[in-house]
């Protein structure tokens, strides 16, 4: 059973077109207010990403060069173990090549020594002697071409 409600007010035309009319211009209302918020949301987000992006440049500038500084370290501290580890090999390995072209100088100086070749030492001594003599002779020659 059901039951009607009378109502104290008719609805009239012009009730109804007032209520569309108001509830048209709210519904532009809210499309010029969501375009107008819109415009100012994305205009934020656009400035705020544009100094996000210029924060990230200078970080990952900080990064890099905090990474080539870390990287240059690490490379000098590889050359200082390395020339740790490497000079006393050197130095034991020139140690052993001096002994060994001292050995066979000797033996070879003393070869060519059976054979009759004079050593270096010899030559020398006989270049000097030779630079001497040399001397001598022209000091002479001079005596007699002033005597004469």
């Amino acid at each position: 059973m059901r039951k009607q409600i009378k109502s104290s007010k008719p609805v009239t035309a012009v009730a109804v077109n007032e209520s569309s009319r108001k509830l048209l211009l709210a519904s532009l209302g809210a499309v010029s207010l969501v375009q107008k918020q819109g415009q100012k949301t994305i205009d934020t987000l656009v400035a705020e990403g544009e100094g996000f992006q210029v924060r990230a440049r200078k970080a990952v500038k900080t990064a890099n060069a905090d990474a080539r500084k870390a990287v240059i370290s690490v490379q000098k501290q590889v050359q200082k173990q390395i020339h740790g580890v490497v000079n006393p090999i050197k130095q034991r390995a020139l140690k052993n090549v001096r002994k060994a072209e001292a050995a066979v100088s000797e033996r070879v100086g003393s070869v060519l020594g059976r054979f009759g070749v004079p050593s270096k030492g010899d030559v020398q001594e006989l270049l000097a002697r030779v630079a001497e003599l040399s001397k001598e002779i022209k000091s002479n020659a001079r005596r007699t071409a002033a005597r004469a």
